[in-house]
């Protein structure tokens, strides 16, 4: 009987997935991280005290073992760490990627495999399916689920060892089979904020968590014009439409951050969409192209992947776009799909403006 371990966060997609590993004959053990000090108990969502205890009782209920164990120091640093030092360079960070890459699929694939497990598993929506070229990451079945956007960071090597059980089914089916199993999470909400940012506000995290305070600056126009103040440039994403103080008969959305002089730039729509960019830290779960090529590029998690050429370089790529896209935000993840297959994906480094 082979052995897997799954990560279970207390929500019905996990416990889930746990259950039909179970069903399959595999040996399930369930394995929940403690994210937060007991301080944060207020934390609905994975990693706090309600969610471990939900995970617990889903394991009791399918009968499996199950452990906790304290990641927080890690999930501090990796994480959280990374989220606000972002904020402060003018940079959209995605903590969710962060927490795949440090927490889920490096710390606990490494407790996974000192267990004396041959998988590790998750509740993700997405699939590992066999190429020519050994495994490959594609895209789940569930369009309005897929989260195949937030694994670009696998190792290609891990491929083999990692078993996403839900990848293949909707989600209203997931939520069948919990209530036929009894499962305390099978009717439990979903939650589609960031785990430690309590009510999706950022900004107020920033203020009340991470002791940033406010900085007054300029507010510019494209032409470097002044039309009007802010508290923190840290306060306002690219593409950011809403909420910027700034009204009149123009439709102006935030186009550049500029840390070092604290200010913020508008412009129209138009100067709101880039040409091109570069990325850092790309990660290829295809076999890396040898020199430029033609795919789509997905630039935020519900975005329409656009056409594009990609020119490798380093450790990193240029990406130029067949037209313009909206709000190419430094510090999100790209990823690149051939079809559904995901080859590869990075951080946005910079965005080039219009002219450039």
């Amino acid at each position: 009987m082979k052995k897997v371990v799954v990560a279970m966060s207390g929500g019905v997609d996990s416990s889930v997935a746990a259950a039909l590993l179970k069903k399959e004959g595999y040996e399930v053990v369930g394995v929940t991280l403690r994210l937060f000090a007991e301080e944060k108990n207020a934390v609905k969502c994975c990693g706090g005290a309600e969610s471990a205890a939900k995970a617990r009782s889903s394991a009791d209920a399918l009968g499996i073992r199950h452990y906790f164990k304290s990641a927080q120091g890690l999930f501090s640093e990796k994480v959280i760490k990374n989220f606000v030092d972002g904020y402060l360079a003018g940079s959209t960070p995605n903590p969710c990627v962060e927490c795949n890459r440090y927490l889920k699929f490096s710390y606990l694939a490494d407790l996974a495999r000192s267990m004396g497990a041959e998988y590790l598993a998750t509740g993700h929506y997405a699939e590992i399916r066999k190429t020519a070229d050994g495994c490959g990451l594609f895209r789940g079945a569930d369009p309005l689920k897929d989260q195949s956007y937030f694994l670009y960071c696998l190792k290609r090597a891990q491929l083999g060892r990692l078993l996403f059980p839900l990848g293949g089914m909707e989600k209203k089916e997931i939520r069948r089979i919990a209530a036929e199993l009894g499962l305390p999470s099978a009717a439990q909400a979903e939650s589609k904020d960031i785990c430690f940012v309590t009510g999706g506000n950022y900004n107020t995290y920033l203020k009340n968590s991470a002791a940033v305070k406010p900085r007054p600056g300029a507010i510019l126009d494209e032409t470097g014009r002044r039309i009007g103040t802010h508290k923190g440039f840290f306060n306002f994403t690219v593409g950011q439409r809403r909420g910027t103080g700034v009204y009149g008969g123009r439709r102006l959305y935030v186009i550049e951050l500029r840390p070092a002089a604290n200010e913020v730039v508008l412009g129209e729509l138009a100067a709101a969409c880039s040409p091109a960019f570069s990325v850092k830290e790309l990660n290829w779960l295809a076999p890396a192209p040898a020199g430029p090529f033609n795919t789509t590029a997905q630039i935020r998690y519900r975005h329409k992947p656009a056409p594009c050429v990609v020119t490798p370089r380093g450790g990193g790529a240029d990406v130029v776009f067949e037209r313009p896209e909206f709000a190419v935000a430094p510090g999100q993840s790209v990823v690149f799909y051939g079809g559904d297959r995901v080859l590869g994906g990075g951080i946005i480094e910079r965005a080039a403006r219009r002219g450039e």
